[in-house]
């Protein structure tokens, strides 16, 4: 016979060639293995396939094939197979590398946690006076530091240096008059940075709901400090602190209001880090500059239903 088949000893893939090339090597066309190709047979039955053996090594012929009985292939994965698990194991081996290496490497850097933010120590400023739905009056506005004298002012010939932020302020008859029933009226004079002074004036309620706002430390239209005297709706007495325009009180208030047509007598001390008021002679403050986390700044109590006016900033 000419030619014959046989079946490679790895994969079973059946393979024809001719008599002439038994005892010699070729290679499978699928799984690319070395192979011997058998002795032909000595039939020429088309049924009958001989296995082959692996390159390097004899493999014993099934009794089954030894005996002239056809053999089945064996059964093996395709090729595309083995690629398929090829390149997950290279995806696998990549990722683990990748894996391994960020975690060698230090973590990113974070920036620094934000402190809390605190008050602004306005332990300086200028001064200022003001109203809230009421009417009043100013005069013999004095600040010392020391012996020495940093402003003073009557109003005899009218309110030279002061800023009217709001309201209507006139000076006359050596007073300075805040006219008109309306929130927020403010009057403002002096040095920035004027620091650990005294502050007195006399004051007088024309009328209105509530008393008088005598300012300190004031920077500027959104960072200050005022006494209000008879404040929400004139039933208390309280310092509050404006810092970037949000507004708290330092130290507890103290029940308290002021009468129409009364002259009060008020001074303010600074000194170093304390804040004491005095209204006809007596103390009713003395609180620390504010220093604490704004977080904890305390909050002016709510006025009642019953009061006829809100402040701004009240909650």
């Amino acid at each position: 016979m000419s030619e014959f088949k046989f079946a490679c000893p790895v994969c079973g893939q059946h393979i024809k060639c001719a008599s002439w090339q038994s005892n010699t090597i070729m290679e499978c066309p699928t799984c690319f293995q070395k192979i011997t190709v058998p002795q032909a047979p000595a039939t020429d039955d088309p049924k009958l396939i001989i296995a082959g053996t692996k390159a390097g090594g004899e493999r014993p012929i099934p009794t089954a094939v030894a005996a002239g009985t056809p053999v089945a292939p064996e059964k093996h994965l395709p090729i595309g197979t083995f690629v398929l698990v090829i390149l997950l194991c290279a995806a696998g081996a990549a990722w683990f590398f990748f894996r391994s290496r960020n975690s060698n490497q230090p973590p990113p850097a974070m920036s620094p946690p934000t402190p809390p933010m605190q008050q602004t120590e306005q332990e300086h400023g200028a001064i200022g006076l003001g109203a809230w739905n009421t009417q009043v009056e100013y005069t013999n506005v004095i600040v010392t530091k020391g012996e020495k004298t940093l402003f003073r002012s009557d109003f005899t010939p009218g309110a030279p240096g002061w800023r009217i932020e709001n309201g209507t302020w006139i000076a006359t008859n050596g007073v300075f008059k805040q006219m008109v029933i309306a929130f927020d009226c403010r009057a403002v004079t002096g040095n920035p940075e004027w620091s650990d002074y005294t502050l007195t004036l006399r004051a007088r309620k024309l009328g209105g709901l509530e008393g008088f706002l005598i300012m300190f430390n004031v920077i500027d239209d959104q960072n200050w400090t005022w006494w209000n005297i008879g404040g929400w709706g004139n039933k208390q007495h309280a310092i509050e602190n404006c810092v970037s325009g949000a507004k708290s009180m330092l130290g507890n208030w103290v029940p308290g209001s002021i009468a129409t047509g009364r002259w009060y007598d008020i001074r303010i001390e600074l000194n170093k880090s304390r804040i004491r008021c005095y209204l006809d002679g007596v103390m009713i403050h003395d609180v620390a500059y504010p220093t604490m986390d704004k977080t904890a700044w305390r909050k002016p109590p709510m006025p009642k239903s019953s009061d006829r006016t809100r402040r701004d900033g009240d909650v």
